[in-house]
């Protein structure tokens, strides 16, 4: 009797978790496009240093800055996105 109760527990716990990831990963493109619009602060088309500067993204600018000119455009941010939720995506399986 017991056993039964933990599985049951278990699926009551598995389905929000795996419909949350799948929301997750479906709203991933929506997210960066957020992001991106949050962080381009003069909506240039490109992030500077000072745009993301005392963020997060601060210490990931030279990783997503990937031709190494100093900004990093709406193609290298997308890309490091990709990049990073299929790192993320390796680490769930």
């Amino acid at each position: 009797m017991k056993k039964r109760y933990a599985v049951i527990a278990g699926i009551a716990i598995a389905i929000p978790l795996s419909t949350a990831l799948s929301t997750t990963r479906a709203n991933a493109a929506e997210t960066a496009s957020a992001a991106w619009a949050t962080m381009d602060a003069d909506a240039d088309g490109s992030l500077s240093p000072e745009e993301v500067a005392a963020t997060p993204w601060e210490a990931k600018f030279d990783a997503m800055d990937e031709n190494g000119d100093g900004e990093v455009d709406k193609d290298e941010f997308q890309q490091y996105m990709k990049d990073m939720q299929s790192s993320q995506d390796g680490e769930d399986a």
